[in-house]
């Protein structure tokens, strides 16, 4: 699931909605989850690691904007992508059967 676009207004916050939101956006989600933002939006960002997201190294953020969104070259220099749990977790699952791939050959 990728997210973009998801606010709660100002004068709302540091009242517990965002993160209402964000775990009923998750619930509705039977993959992970995926989050772009601008990188300058360090108040964002601070809020999905608390919630328990990780940013992804700019390679990675390469790919994933390039494959999963549709924006301007501009907007992926001036983006980051957060990813949940599920998603670290399967990606180190899938690192470890590429290096059983590799023991077996």
């Amino acid at each position: 699931m990728l997210i973009r676009h998801s606010y709660v207004r100002t004068q709302a916050q540091k009242m517990g909605i965002g993160t209402k939101l964000l775990l009923h956006l998750e619930s509705m989600a039977d993959k992970p989850v995926l989050i772009g933002t601008w990188a300058a939006s360090l108040w964002a960002i601070s809020f999905y690691e608390k919630n328990g997201y990780t940013l992804v190294s700019e390679e990675e953020k390469n790919l994933l904007l390039s494959d999963y969104w549709s924006i301007p070259e501009r907007q992926m220099e001036t983006s980051v992508v957060l990813a949940n749990q599920r998603w670290c977790k399967a990606k180190l699952i899938l690192a470890e059967r590429k290096k059983n791939l590799w023991k077996i050959k």
